[in-house]
């Protein structure tokens, strides 16, 4: 029996120091069934046996130790990921992935994401979304153990190792797991946070979308749709359609993921038709409601097992923006009631009065808060 893998189904909040934040979120997704890519873990116990069995893990500490500054971090970084790059994978582990991903395949060599999992990911109280790497349309056994291998490498990014020191994650007990999905072959995808992320309304889901891969919303090179829609009534409250210039596809002759160039005729027609608009909101609610709490979720829109665009979740974290804000109570507990709905009745007239506020700044993007680089 596999001892350095989970099935993706079996990955609870009890397995977060085996699995990471990732893989339970996922897990948790699968269990209420809803739509998602089939995968497996592989647990944090096969990074820690590989980077002791390599000598990894005291070069490692060795090297941060002696960390004194930006430019420290940096060279102590661009080492470690090279001894990575060299270093070999143990054969009990390499075999078990292999093992793992032919059963995910039915013994098909098909393409997989790579991505992250690392136990510190995901928390309710910092989001370290962007601080791994995550590796596209991966196939074959060896490559995928190969893609492990530079998953763990990318544990010690200079952002990430920057970041796990504002947050005090010491070195000695750090750990990855990593999320091996089967691929979506996406025409649309992008990001969904089940609040407003200008205002902090947790009436709305607001989604971003745009073509192909979700790489180009989420790395901001393009502006994409959005969407506001209610919670309650499911009415698309506010929209906006961009210019899409670019879009991330597989190229199968290059084998890898590549930048194209929008055709000038679809590039401000929407992402989404507004059915899927919709649809992906209802799973938005239908996830906050298993998770207890506001999401940030990414999504993509591909071809299911009939050839028909679906939707499928990729990964869902807690919100860590607006869930952190202190909330101050809506009204005085002390205010007479009667003044309370009078008030309430002047507000319109106030608002009317008082103009538009159509020039305001728009605020954060949801993929701005999915990266944590709103604060």
């Amino acid at each position: 029996m596999p001892t350095h893998i989970r099935p993706l189904e079996g990955c609870t909040a009890d397995d977060r120091a085996l699995v990471g934040g990732k893989a339970i979120g996922l897990g948790s997704l699968l269990r209420e069934g809803l739509q998602v890519p089939p995968g497996f873990a592989v647990t944090t116990d096969a990074y820690r046996e590989s980077v002791v069995w390599t000598g990894l893990q005291s070069e490692v500490v060795r090297l941060l130790d002696r960390c004194l500054t930006d430019e420290d971090v940096g060279r102590a970084s661009e080492a470690i990921r090279a001894m990575f790059e060299r270093a070999e994978v143990m054969d009990t582990v390499a075999t078990e992935i292999a093992l793992a991903y032919r059963d995910l395949g039915g013994g098909r060599p098909v393409p997989v994401a790579v991505r992250s999992s690392a136990t510190a990911e995901d928390l309710g109280e910092a989001s370290f979304a962007g601080q791994q790497e995550t590796y596209l349309w991966v196939r074959g056994a060896d490559e995928v153990v190969d893609a492990v291998r530079r998953c763990w490498g990318s544990l010690f990014t200079p952002q990430a190792i920057a970041y796990r020191a504002h947050f005090g994650i010491p070195t000695r007990d750090l750990a990855m797991a990593v999320v091996v999905q089967r691929m979506v072959d996406a025409v649309a995808a992008g990001v969904m946070i089940t609040l407003d992320p200008v205002t902090g309304d947790p009436s709305q889901i607001t989604i971003e979308a745009s073509y192909g891969l979700g790489l180009a919303v989420v790395g901001g090179e393009v502006t994409p749709d959005r969407y506001g829609v209610d919670k309650v009534t499911w009415e698309i409250r506010s929209r906006a359609v961009n210019e899409k210039e670019l879009a991330y596809r597989f190229d199968p002759e290059r084998r890898e993921v590549v930048a194209v160039d929008v055709p000038a005729d679809d590039r401000a027609l929407p992402a989404l038709a507004d059915d899927e608009v919709v649809a992906l909101a209802r799973l938005g609610r239908a996830v906050e409601r298993a998770q207890r709490g506001a999401q940030d979720i990414e999504w993509a829109i591909g071809p299911g097992l009939n050839g028909e665009r679906e939707i499928f979740l990729l990964q869902t974290r807690p919100e860590t923006v607006w869930s952190r804000r202190p909330r101050a109570p809506i009204a005085d507990p002390n205010e007479p009631i009667l003044e309370r709905m009078l008030r309430a009745m002047r507000q319109p007239l106030r608002l009317r009065d008082e103009g538009s506020t159509n020039g305001a700044s728009p605020g954060p993007t949801v993929a701005e808060e999915s990266a944590g680089t709103v604060r």
